[in-house]
């Protein structure tokens, strides 16, 4: 589980803008996660995304190229718009 589990965060739908390219995102389906813990890291939001949802593909959490600190957002990426659907609604606010 992530840490802090009294911070909630919050979910919601991702994409790339039109100038951007993802050679390896193909038909992935990204949601957006705001208000992380600090310490959140990739893993820790793959590992939590992932033990419940199977089409988990990847996950990002972005940090300052300057400071190397957490902004307290980051990407979780799906295979499957179903589940993705699903993930809006099951884990918004949840932790």
């Amino acid at each position: 589980m992530m840490p802090n589990l009294d911070q909630v965060f919050w979910l919601n739908w991702a994409s790339f803008s039109s100038g951007e390219k993802c050679a390896d995102c193909g038909s992935d389906l990204s949601i957006f996660i705001v208000d992380l813990a600090p310490d959140v890291t990739d893993a820790m939001l793959y590992e939590t995304f992932a033990g419940r949802y199977l089409s988990v593909k990847g996950a990002k959490v972005v940090f300052d190229s300057n400071t190397r600190c957490s902004k307290g957002y980051g990407f979780v990426r799906f295979g499957d718009e179903t589940e993705c659907t699903r993930v809006m609604s099951e884990m918004n606010g949840q932790y």
